[in-house]
């Protein structure tokens, strides 16, 4: 019965979600097996405000065609666990913590709805860097000496390779899984978890921790060491202002997402500057220096659908009107790219095309444009569509070269059958061929865009 007396009938559906959050190794280590339950703390801490950024995101399915409603509330269960599934009998010590969210959230008029969750898988890198950037933070003010893992994940200083490792059977275990089928990403790992992880041991906590204490004396005690050193590092350690870094994060993570994207999101810009700062400054500070900047207009609010605000900057404006100036210039300025004749040898050619793509490699042949842009969804079929119309301008004698802003998008284009290369790539080339003169030539372009 729901609030009003009505009767619901009950239907399977997903009763929620798990958001892990692992502590690194040398972190797992220093709390669990050097005893400082500072650091097993200072974990937690950081769960608690990577939880509270990640609950902002929260959104209510509200079915039919209707959007979906940004609530920011969730209901939510933390579990800590302190080690790793065994391999070969011998639980590794491992610090994590599994938040349980449900598929339950209430709107503003006091209904209750599922959850829609695609907000929330986006920022999940989000909320990884706010964690990472918290505990950084917090450990350093514990005297922690820190270091950036493979993975940008903060590290304590002090372990050995070698014992690292052998506290990491886990990852060993899931990584010799994927090498031998074959398999990358994070998809891939997940799924190699769940097929190589053995069963849980029948041992008290106290026989784990003797066990994992034994592991530490073969390689001379190092947690202990660690924890000693840091205590030491505390009492002469002066804390020095982050400003100056926050700043420099800042700036850096405005010219990375904006060096290929017109907007980024404020989770995007705020992600790569804790990324950057790594335990320099809380994330509260960061996003206040954020604001701040939003307010002296090195941040340009635009307008946003999603439950995110999203921003540019005068100079991708500038970029913006330069381009739609030389679009103005160029149009009804040419002949078409292919002529009537060529372009029904092209459509007979490619019959398998769809209604749409026949639509869109006409309008392209046709166009007097000197610049044309193909836009589709992932999966609408551009890359077919491209290799139509290459073919087209190759029977009238267009050389067909393409240039993306990466290697990626560069060999997506490939697919195509068009001889293609990264745009700094080219640039870099033409200056060496044209030796600062500037080419004879004008060119046709064709930008197919991913939306």
């Amino acid at each position: 019965m729901n609030r009003r007396g009505e009767k619901v009938s009950a239907m399977e559906h997903r009763a929620g979600w798990d958001a892990t959050f692992s502590a690194p190794k040398s972190v797992s280590l220093t709390a669990l097996v050097g005893r400082d339950e500072r650091v097993r703390e200072a974990h937690r801490e950081s769960v608690g405000v990577a939880l509270d950024e990640l609950e902002r995101y929260v959104q209510a399915r509200i079915g039919g065609n209707l959007p979906a409603e940004t609530t920011g509330k969730w209901v939510a269960a933390k579990f800590e666990h302190d080690s790793a599934r065994p391999v070969d009998g011998y639980a590794a010590p491992q610090l994590h913590t599994h938040v349980v969210f449900f598929n339950l959230t209430e709107t503003g008029d006091g209904e209750a709805h599922a959850l829609q969750p695609r907000e929330l898988y986006k920022t999940q890198q989000y909320a990884t860097a706010v964690y990472r950037s918290e505990l950084a933070h917090r450990l350093k003010e514990l005297g922690y000496e820190i270091e950036r893992g493979k993975s940008s994940q903060p590290e304590i200083k002090g372990y050995s390779r070698e014992y690292l490792e052998a506290s990491s059977p886990r990852r060993q275990q899931i990584e010799k899984h994927l090498a031998k089928e074959n398999q990358r990403g994070a998809g891939a790992a997940q799924i190699a978890a769940h097929r190589t992880r053995e069963g849980k041991l029948n041992l008290s906590h106290k026989e784990m921790q003797e066990r994992h204490k034994e592991m530490a004396v073969q390689f001379g005690n190092q947690p202990e060491h660690v924890v000693k050193a840091a205590r030491e590092q505390r009492e002469r350690l002066q804390e020095e202002p982050g400003e100056k870094a926050i700043g420099q994060a800042l700036t850096y993570s405005r010219e990375k997402n904006l060096e290929r994207e017109a907007v980024a999101e404020e989770r995007e810009l705020l992600r790569d500057a804790l990324k950057r700062s790594m335990g320099d400054a809380t994330v509260a500070d960061v996003k206040a220096e954020f604001e701040n900047r939003v307010q002296a207009g090195e941040f340009i609010a635009t307008s946003n659908r999603g439950p995110d605000r999203a921003f540019t900057s005068e100079e991708m404006i500038g970029y913006e009107h330069d381009t739609i100036q030389v679009m103005r210039a160029g149009q009804n300025q040419y002949e078409p790219i292919a002529s009537l004749e060529t372009r029904r040898e092209i459509e007979q050619d490619h019959s398998h095309l769809s209604e749409s793509q026949r639509a869109a490699v006409e309008q392209i042949l046709s166009s007097h444009d000197q610049v044309t842009a193909l836009e589709g969804v992932a999966g609408a079929g551009k890359t077919t569509s491209l290799t139509a119309i290459r073919e087209a301008a190759e029977r009238e004698g267009y050389k067909v070269e393409g240039f993306a802003p990466t290697s990626r998008a560069a060999q997506k284009l490939a697919e195509a059958g068009i001889e293609s290369s990264t745009l700094q790539r080219h640039l870099t080339r033409s200056e060496d061929l044209h030796n600062g003169q500037k080419p004879a030539l004008h060119s046709r372009r064709i930008e197919p865009r991913k939306y």
